[in-house]
């Protein structure tokens, strides 16, 4: 048989509730207790979003703390502020800032009752207190988002940014802001490298050009070249998709030194109906015709023991072929050193692509050297180039 626990009768605990309600404070039931702290205000209150509505944005987001961007093109900057006025009736201060995504830069400023703007601390910043406002003064809450800092595009993305006050009446907000950043084409490679381009030779590259996203923009025509450039504009149809094909050429002579440009191509997004632009760019870096592989000749020699330097000497002028005479070492250091060329496949002519050039030591060395280094002079027999400098430096050990 199961045995009924035992409880004490319900007189007995009465005195002691009593008790326990007299010692902690607590009301007895039925009583009002003491009043709630009267209230006094709501921190920092939202005012309404008054800038113009983003482009593909047709109804305005009743929701304060929340701004649309809307369709932005790609390579833009949009910025959105949020007005916040101090309903508190003590200053309140912003404590902390952190913005959801690294593609978005917020920054803090007030507008004081003397009409006067002070800009709060960096967001960044250690302070304790980025920015403090008295009652009925605004706080602004700059927000900018750069779209070429977005790896999402054609697609919605929402970021928050949360804003810490020390209001007794609102700790903690949250804002939002969407943005869909548009990329109507994708550019393959995205940029017209040329590379080196030897400057009596030009050069010539491409890209493609295809739709992205889910847009039906078009591309139609080039816009004005950048000066010394040349280019041309095509389409085909490939597996039902249109690719656009723009090819680039740096014609010569050229100045020697790093080229860079914007190739700026029309687009439209319905037939009449002008599009964005499309940014191409271009690059390249123009040097001399000639040259040798590696740069320079660079070689450890011991002192005591003849050592052999190497390189390979060529014309980046397409099939050109050349014929080196011969190679001076500079008057100081013959005494030392020795060069030589030598064509690695010559034509019946003596010409050849591709020139061996070796620079060889004669010992002994300088003892109170560390280093010997100078220019070889190889002397060509080409109507555009009577000669070429060689670099070389020797590390004596």
């Amino acid at each position: 048989m199961l045995r009924r626990p035992s409880f004490p009768s319900v007189p007995l605990l009465v005195p002691a509730l009593a008790l326990l309600v007299a010692a902690v404070g607590l009301p007895a039931c039925g009583s009002k207790g003491p009043a709630a702290a009267p209230h006094d205000g709501e921190g920092l209150v939202i005012l309404p979003d008054q800038d113009p509505l983003g482009r593909g944005v047709e109804t305005r987001d009743p929701r304060p703390y929340f701004h649309d961007f809307g369709r932005v093109p790609d390579g833009d900057t949009v910025t959105h502020v949020f007005q916040m006025r101090n309903s508190d009736p003590r200053a309140v201060s912003v404590t902390r800032v952190d913005p959801g995504c690294g593609c978005t830069v917020a920054a803090l400023r007030a507008r004081h009752a003397d009409g006067s703007v002070e800009p709060g601390a960096p967001i960044s910043s250690k302070a304790e207190k980025l920015l403090t406002v008295a009652p009925g003064e605004l706080v602004e809450l700059e927000v900018r988002m750069s779209t070429r800092d977005l790896t999402v595009k054609n697609n919605d993305k929402l970021v928050s940014i949360r804003v810490a006050t020390d209001s007794p009446n609102l700790f903690f907000m949250t804002f939002e802001v969407h943005i869909l950043v548009e990329q109507p084409f994708a550019v393959v490679p995205g940029t017209l490298a040329f590379g080196d381009v030897p400057e009596n030779g030009g050069g010539e590259t491409k890209v493609e050009i295809v739709r992205a996203g889910h847009f039906d923009y078009r591309l139609t025509e080039l816009g004005p070249l950048p000066e010394g450039v040349t280019a041309t504009l095509s389409d085909e149809i490939r597996n039902g998709l249109t690719v656009w094909t723009l090819k680039a050429s740096l014609a010569p002579p050229l100045a020697r030194g790093p080229v860079s440009a914007k190739l700026h191509i029309a687009t439209e997004e319905a037939p009449g109906v002008p599009g964005r632009e499309v940014e191409v760019p271009l690059t390249a870096m123009v040097v001399e015709d000639l040259a040798c592989l590696p740069a320079r000749i660079v070689v450890a020699v011991p002192r005591a023991a003849a050592q052999r330097g190497e390189c390979e000497f060529y014309s980046r002028l397409a099939g050109q072929r050349l014929r080196v005479t011969g190679v001076d070492v500079p008057e100081a250091q013959r005494g030392f050193l020795a060069a030589s060329v030598e064509p690695i496949e010559p034509d019946d002519g003596g010409s050849s692509l591709r020139w061996r050039v070796a620079l060889e030591t004669k010992p002994p060395l300088p003892a109170d050297q560390e280093m010997l280094a100078g220019k070889l002079l190889l002397h060509l027999d080409d109507p555009q180039h009577a000669s070429f400098e060689l670099e070389y430096v020797l590390h004596l050990r």
